[in-house]
């Protein structure tokens, strides 16, 4: 994996409540601040997508949003595993 790879993070936006009605808009400010929009959520107030690590505080900047958050997977051993 290439060191530019590894500094491209998956982030899951909050977005305020007062912005809800806007949540588009919001997309495309994000967009314009290095953010790889790949959902947007309305019903739920989550925008997911991704960017490079050093972008993530001008996301927190972008007016509406409430938080930006690096998302997080978590592997689970499978059901007949003898470690649960």
């Amino acid at each position: 994996m290439s060191r530019k790879a590894k500094d491209i993070k998956s982030v899951i936006v909050t977005v305020s409540d007062d912005a809800m009605n806007n949540m588009d808009n919001v997309a495309k400010q994000l967009e314009n601040n290095g953010m790889k929009v790949k959902r947007v959520l309305q019903s739920t107030g989550v925008i997911t997508g991704s960017c490079s690590t050093g972008k993530i505080a001008d996301l927190q900047k972008v007016s509406g949003v409430m938080s930006v958050e690096e998302e997080i997977i978590a592997h689970l051993p499978p059901p007949d595993s003898p470690i649960q």
